[in-house]
């Protein structure tokens, strides 16, 4: 790929420019969208740690809640940032904690009913946003262009690979 750049014209050095632009315009405009206007009750990160803490429900359904310090984790967050919302969600009654019976150390938090419910009207009005949007463009364009994004998506996952690989080959070198 190196090579290719160094025998370019100044017309397609423009025209690689225009492209890297393009690119870069459009995924500022998606970062500056306002997706809290889709949120009612609840802010942004609040959605974010209720659906993780529902994902875990959802895919450990054995366990009675996610501990504390997995959800830092998942989040990349720190423990004491968990424990400042977590004591808002609860206060709200979204989530609640239990005590671990078997490491009284441990703390599984979990969502109530009402935490739930609050869940399930989130994924109502980013639907109901989404399928206006499919509206607006038309189901055949929407679906080419959601073709396109996920092409774009497993494009740039195989060239960071590949990158990956690269810098590997290079540091042992």
């Amino acid at each position: 790929m190196g090579e290719r750049r160094l025998h370019m014209n100044q017309r397609d050095k423009e025209r690689e420019n225009q492209l890297i632009v393009e690119y870069f315009q459009t995924m500022d405009t998606y970062r500056r969208l306002n997706w809290d206007s889709l949120l009612k009750g609840v802010s942004g990160r609040e959605v974010q740690f209720l659906k993780t803490i529902e994902r875990f429900h959802w895919t450990h359904p054995e366990v009675p809640g996610v501990y504390v310090n997995d959800l830092a984790e998942k989040l990349g967050v720190t423990k004491s940032a968990v424990s400042k919302m977590l004591r808002h969600l609860e206060e709200r009654g979204l989530i609640e904690r239990r005590v671990d019976p078997d490491n009284r150390r441990n703390t599984f938090v979990c969502l109530t009913e009402e935490g739930f419910a609050m869940g399930e009207r989130q994924r109502e009005n980013y639907d109901a946003f989404l399928m206006r949007v499919v509206d607006s463009l038309g189901e055949t364009r929407y679906l080419d262009i959601v073709a396109g994004m996920r092409e774009m998506a497993q494009c740039m996952a195989r060239e960071l690979e590949w990158a990956n690989e690269n810098k590997k080959t290079e540091e042992e070198t």
